[in-house]
């Protein structure tokens, strides 16, 4: 069962948040697309709120479980081909979703995707991923020692660049620490995708917009531009005055460049009713 939230009537779009998060995260997104004739749906991922949180002996944190989470979403839905919107780790679940089930995306928009290692192989990408390692390290120590306030704001500074935690409005924040039970499990897995490698992403042929932040740090950067050397059918743009908090540090101008391209790459699609807070 996974909680979801859902408005709008027409080609469905489905928004996959990032570590720390769940289905709140894409509020602003929700209220804008389903007002420019999209069906939006957001959904946690599962150990997310208000899923049941991650317990020791649960299955395992990592992308192909949630992965296969999206797959069996989707197929409950019955949404036929859909777009996929994601953020930092749920950028990189819905781009292997694309990969492993072509039939069930029409359309991709990758915010900034959790590294993949294999597309980073240069000495210079090796040590930038080291010091983001030692780092996540730090966090998974503090997230073990019961201090789950600063587990968190190790993690976000270090994917925002910046000690990101005291700036957050309160709602945001509050969101953050509902969701770091699932922060140690994932990071135990954060550079596991042995799917993702060149060959295989050369292959996918679905439309894809890449999202950089103005302000985001260099490994952000540097992950979207591997990605769009490979994709064949892909372009990366770059969100002003945001890092790699993209959609909530810049909501408008994010909304506005998504749906620019969501409108260049239609999906022929049936329309669907409206519904709102539900579970599958």
């Amino acid at each position: 069962m996974l909680a979801y939230i859902e408005k709008g009537a027409g080609e469905p779009v489905v928004f996959i948040h990032g570590a720390v998060s769940d289905c709140r995260t894409w509020a602003e997104q929700l209220e804008f697309f389903s007002a420019m004739n999209y069906r939006a749906v957001s959904y946690s991922r599962r150990f997310h709120r208000p899923n049941a949180e991650f317990k020791p002996g649960a299955a395992k944190y990592s992308r192909a479980l949630h992965v296969s989470d999206l797959v069996g979403f989707l197929r409950t839905l019955d949404l036929g081909k859909a777009h996929l919107v994601g953020h930092s780790y749920g950028a990189s679940i819905a781009l292997m979703t694309a990969l492993e089930h072509p039939e069930l995306v029409g359309g991709l928009v990758l915010g900034e995707p959790s590294p993949f290692p294999a597309l980073l192989h240069t000495e210079s990408n090796r040590r930038l991923l080291l010091e983001q390692k030692t780092g996540f390290d730090e966090a998974s120590r503090l997230a073990r020692d019961g201090q789950k306030e600063e587990a968190v704001r190790r993690f976000l500074h270090i994917v925002v660049g910046v000690d990101v935690f005291p700036l957050l409005p309160e709602e945001r924040r509050a969101v953050a620490l509902e969701n770091a039970d699932a922060l140690e499990p994932m990071l135990e897995t954060y550079y596991e995708s042995p799917s993702v490698n060149a060959e295989r992403l050369k292959t996918v042929r679905v439309p894809t917009l890449l999202v950089t932040g103005e302000l985001s740090p260099r490994l952000a950067r540097l992950g979207n531009e591997a990605i769009s050397r490979l994709l064949p059918d892909s372009r990366i743009s770059v969100l002003r005055c945001a890092s790699h908090g993209l959609q909530m540090e810049n909501p408008e101008g994010f909304n506005r460049m998504i749906f620019n391209f969501l409108a260049a790459h239609p999906l022929s699609t049936r329309q669907s009713e409206k519904s709102d807070y539900s579970a599958v």
